[in-house]
Formats: C-alpha cells, structure tokens, sequence
C-alpha cells in the first residue's frame, strides 16, 4: 500500500515536472474492454506500426490478468495551449504534447520504483512518438517504451471522466489540449 507521504510525493514530482493536474486513481475501477483495441485496429493508421499498439502488444486478456496485479494508479492529465496560426504543424504539436506527457509518466514510475514500489509501471493514451519510425524488429528506446492505454483495452475518456476531468472528443475550435497517462503503483 502506497503511503499518503509516498502519494503526496509523486504528486508533487509529476506536477512540478509538467503535468496539468494528478489523480489518484482505483485501478480495479478502470472500465476495459475490447472496443478500444478494435478502435486500434479499424480507424487508427499507427496499427500494426507500433510496438507499443497492436498487434504487438499483450491480448487484452492478457492485459486484463496484468492490470489485476495493481490496486492503484497515478491519472496524469497533460496540457499544453492550442496556437491558432494558420499553417500549425499538427504532427510535431502531437509528438511535443505525447512525449512532454511521456516524459512526466517516466519520472513518476521511476520515482514510485525507487521508493520500493518496484512494480510501478506507466501507460499513456496514443501512440508511442519516440521515433519517427518504429523499427518493428527490435525497439531502439526498450526502457522508456510502453503500451498505449488503448492497446490494453483502457476507455480513456471513461477513465479521464470518472476521475473527474472533462474529457471528449474535439467538436470545435480549442484552447488547449489535454493527453492522459497513468502510472500502476503497486
């Protein structure tokens, strides 16, 4: 069990690290299932491009039986403002926001670790965007890589939602963007 001084502390790191906001989170409360992996699947362009999506990641059984071994969990909500120009680069906006989250996500496992909770382990919702190229044969970043959310059957927005965020689909024009990720502490 994670003591409130050991919580407080990883709060403390992942907001002073960059994140918007941090909830604790009951793991066994996630919602799963196999909807997000088949949106993996049918409507994303990074399936079967990803070592961190499907089809190379664990089944969702599998993913299931690996998330029943944690209790708790870190929800980390990243932010950054929108810019307006004309002409924005979407594609380098998306990797600077998923790795700024990345980045918050590793400082916190690797934190919870040395405080001896060994098993703490980071997911985040999207694709992984340490290469601009996976290399499929063998993974050139093994330590900091990880599954999405998604491809192990996580509902993001469920999981933004029930923790108090407001999380949705982009229906207009924006202001910021926010991306999740969740450190396991076990």
């Amino acid at each position: 069990m994670v003591t409130e001084e050991n919580w407080k502390s990883l709060e403390e790191l992942a907001l002073s690290s960059g994140a918007s906001a941090v909830k604790r989170v009951d793991v066994t409360k996630v919602k799963r299932g196999q909807w997000p992996r088949m949106k993996c699947q049918y409507g994303c362009a990074q399936y079967g491009n990803s070592l961190c999506c499907p089809p190379y990641t664990p089944t969702l059984s599998e993913m299931n039986r690996f998330l029943d071994e944690y209790k708790d969990g870190l929800l980390v909500q990243y932010s950054m403002p929108y810019p307006k120009e004309k002409g924005l680069d979407w594609q380098q906006f998306d990797i600077d926001i998923t790795n700024g989250l990345h980045k918050v996500l590793l400082k916190v496992e690797k934190a919870a670790m040395m405080k001896n909770y060994y098993k703490a382990f980071a997911l985040k919702a999207g694709r992984c965007r340490l290469c601009k190229v996976c290399n499929l044969k063998k993974c050139i970043h093994p330590e900091e890589a990880r599954p999405s959310l998604e491809a192990c059957g996580i509902d993001v927005f469920a999981l933004a939602k029930d923790n108090g965020f407001d999380a949705g689909m982009f229906t207009g024009i924006v202001d910021k963007v926010s991306v999740y990720g969740m450190v396991l502490i076990e």
